[in-house]
């Protein structure tokens, strides 16, 4: 479990990522909106998202040659369980940003 929790949690630009999928598990993604939303490099993004598709936290999906567009691994076991606790704690998460701004 460890070395699953390093590869979704790598670095704090890919922990931004796993939580902007998390806010919206539903949606779906091509690199360059995922770097304007997140305030990330695309460099950075393409670099983050192979590990993350990887380990099938998030789903590829190619459109054409070019297009690649991504979505929140929603069938996949652990990323039930990742969303689950992500879900309870974010109320929790919530205040203390509050208490921090």
């Amino acid at each position: 479990m460890q070395k699953l929790l390093e590869k979704i949690f790598a670095s704090r630009a890919q922990t931004r990522v796993v939580q902007h999928f998390l806010d919206r598990p539903k949606e779906f993604f091509n690199l360059s909106r995922i770097a304007k939303e997140t305030g990330l490099a695309h460099s950075t993004i393409h670099r983050v998202m192979q590990p993350l598709v990887d380990i099938g936290f998030v789903k590829e999906i190619r459109v054409g040659q070019q297009i690649r567009l991504f979505i929140l691994e929603t069938e996949d076991a652990r990323s039930k369980v990742i969303a689950d606790f992500y879900r309870q704690i974010r109320p929790f998460l919530e205040e203390m940003h509050k208490v921090t701004s």
